[in-house]
This record gives structure tokens, sequence and C-alpha cells, in this order.
């Protein structure tokens, strides 16, 4: 059995270029392969490039102002093939569906108006249920407490009770449930701060298929950070994934610090001291060839020791931030939440990092044979770190 983990996450825009690696780099922390994005902002025409270096699949749907707008992204490790799409001239809701790995699945983001959310929703889950095929994944954000009593910090909610049993009856009549309601069947969480009604409420929801109710594994809210919503996440199983292969890729960032270029540079100094001496010395194709591996190993170790303490940054941060608002949601204390405030202004700061141009003759495989990589192709020029990375491949655009 294989686990998948899909994120929904209203990130109030994804064109600034060090948000957007900001949020992917808090993905990729959480391991996710689907990525549900609301209020991306694209315009339509004007998607910006969007890097394929973990998710390599983009799906969308955008609407004519800098406003709205849904996205799917898949990780480059997901085998999805996609079969048909849908989606709405508003920017407001996008139907992928395809398979993973010989299994049937449809992906369907939402993203709700403010006004007549019910209605609208009605409507789109009709439009689904003539849609969907297979394993059926809704999540976005609703704009909606299905239960006001446990949904809303007030308990209350601005819909009335004869709408939201409409909705519910939409809900069961397409054959999804709430998959972190059924969880926490009297559990009190929510994903967004109205500031206006000083009120907190669970407005974004990740629904499965009915049928395929033992695939799911776990669902979670998460804090909210980078954005005025949390994101949620849907764990779910899968019984046939092939095995993810990796190849190492140096990191150019390593080298462009002078601590670590002298420790490299020492390194490299002891290792063809060491091989060149004696009366018989190996033939300096042998030593070219073992001197890669070896420099390559401390690399990864280099880099390993660096991602643990940013890593270690990170989770520190975060578990306050999760702290924090557990008792700002309990309290709503100003005091709590001026630290909270602060907090969340410390996190962009700690997930930004210097990113190089990718020194591409670089790349070695994790294979039995060592890739050939000769002294006059070795990198001559010093690069200076930009804040994010170009590299980028065109995103598909869906109308």
């Amino acid at each position: 059995m294989a686990e998948v983990i899909v994120s929904s996450f209203n990130v109030r825009g994804l064109n600034e270029p060090c948000k957007r690696s900001q949020i992917l780099s808090l993905l990729q922390k959480d391991k996710v392969s689907i990525a549900f994005f609301q209020e991306t902002h694209f315009r339509s025409g004007k998607i910006p490039n969007l890097p394929p270096k973990k998710f390599s699949q983009w799906y969308h749907s955008t609407h004519g102002s800098a406003s709205r707008g849904v996205s799917i992204a898949i990780h480059k490790q997901l085998p999805f093939v996609v079969s048909a799409s849908s989606s709405d001239p508003e920017g407001r809701y996008l139907f992928v569906k395809g398979t993973i790995a010989d299994t049937q699945i449809t992906l369907a983001n939402v993203y709700a108006p403010n006004r007549g959310q019910v209605q609208w929703l009605i409507q789109t889950l009709s439009h689904l249920s003539s849609f969907k095929e297979g394993i059926v994944i809704l999540g976005g954000d609703f704009n909606v407490s299905l239960d006001p009593s446990l949904d809303s910090s007030s308990g209350k909610s601005a819909i009335t009770h004869i709408r939201l049993r409409r909705l519910k009856l939409a809900l069961r009549k397409l054959g999804v449930f709430d998959t972190w309601r059924t969880l926490n069947p009297s559990g009190r969480d929510y994903t967004f701060f109205s500031h206006a009604k000083s009120s907190y409420h669970r407005l974004d929801h990740f629904f499965l298929s009915s049928k395929h109710a033992q695939l799911l594994l776990q669902a979670k809210i998460g804090n909210i950070t980078l954005s005025d919503h949390s994101p949620i996440f849907l764990h779910f199983s899968l019984t046939t994934l092939p095995k993810r292969e990796w190849n190492w890729r140096l990191n150019d960032t390593l080298i462009l610090d002078q601590t670590n270029s002298q420790k490299l540079a020492s390194s490299l100094t002891e290792f063809f001291q060491r091989n060149n001496a004696g009366h018989t010395p190996p033939s300096p194709p042998i030593v070219w060839e073992t001197h890669k591996a070896v420099i390559r190993g401390e690399l990864i170790a280099l880099g390993s020791h660096i991602k643990k303490q940013r890593s270690h940054a990170i989770a520190t941060l975060l578990t306050q931030i999760e702290s924090l608002e557990l008792v700002h949601k309990q309290s709503q204390a100003l005091s709590c939440a001026a630290e909270l405030i602060d907090a969340r202004t410390k996190l962009p700061l700690t997930l930004r990092k210097p990113l190089a141009p990718s020194i591409r003759s670089s790349t070695i495989s994790h294979s039995p044979q060592i890739s050939h990589l000769t002294p006059s192709q070795t990198p001559q020029k010093n690069f200076s770190p930009p804040c994010i990375s170009p590299t980028s491949h065109r995103p598909r655009l869906l109308t």
C-alpha cells in the first residue's frame, strides 16, 4: 500500500515568486503529491512560469482579472495521466480526471463565492456528477461552514439551516463525505479567522467518494501561516504505485558559500595528495573518476547537515505558531494575537533561501556507472544567486 497526500490551500495570490517558492517549500516538507490552490490570482493568458522541479504537471482555471483562479499541481513522482478536464470561465472550479497506476481518479478543486455560495455549489456539484469517474476527491474553499455549531467559534452562520440542508443533500447525492468531520465527529478546528467578526470558521473541506471510504488514512487541518486560510490535508492509500527513482543533483548554493568552498577545496587537496603519493600512483583517469565519487559524498553530507539545520528552524517556528494559534482559537486574547502575528511574520524569512542557477553539467545519477565529467566540463564561472530559481516550464491552461 502506498500513501498519497493531497493538500488544499487558499493562497490569496500566487504571482509573487518568493511567496510561491515558500508555499512550494512547505508542500515539499509535508510530502504533498497533489496540491489544490484557490485564489491564485492568475490572469487568463498571463500565467507565470512555474518550476517543474517538484510539481511537473500544472492545470489552471483563470479569470480575466487578477482575482479568483484555481489550480491543481501534480508531483513529478506521481504517475498521473490526464484523460479529461473541465473548468469555468470565472476561475472558480477545475475538474481533472485520469489514472494513477491504472486507478481511475477525479480531482475537483472549487473556490465558492462569498455570496450565493450554496446555490453555486449545488450547480457545480451537478456538473461534477456528470464528469466524475473512479475515486472522487473534492476539495477547496467552500466559503461555508457545514455545521455552524461545530465549524464556527461563534456557533452561528449567515446561511440559513434550510440552505445548509440543501447543500448537504447535494453532497450526499454526489456520493461523497466530509473526511475531517468523519474522523472528528465532535471536534472543533478552523481554517479561517474573520477579523471583521472576530471568529474562526472551517470553510475549507475535503470530500472523498463514499464507496472508497476504506482508502482514507488521515485528514487534518494545518496552521494559518502564509495566507489568511490554513492548508488542509487528505491522506489516502493506493495499492499500486511504482517505486520512486532518485537522481542526485548538485545544490549550487553549497559551492557559493565561502566556508563550504574552503572545506571542499581542503578535501580535494588532501585527496589528490594521498592518491599522487608513492612510487606507483594510479592512472589519472582512475584518480579523476574516484575523486568525483568522493566529492559527491562530501557534498551530500554537507547538504544534509544544512537541510537538517533549516528544517529544525522551520519546525520550531511552525510548532510555536501551532501552540499560539490553539490558544488564540480558544481565548482570542490580544496579547496572544500579537505574538501569533510576530511568529507568522518570521516564517517567510525562515523559508526564504538563496537559490542559484542550476549547473546542469554536474548532474550525477545514483547508478552503478559513474557519469563522466572531464576537467574541461568543470564550471569556471562565479554564479551570483538570485532571489528565486528561473528554472521553469510552460503550464497547461484549461479554459
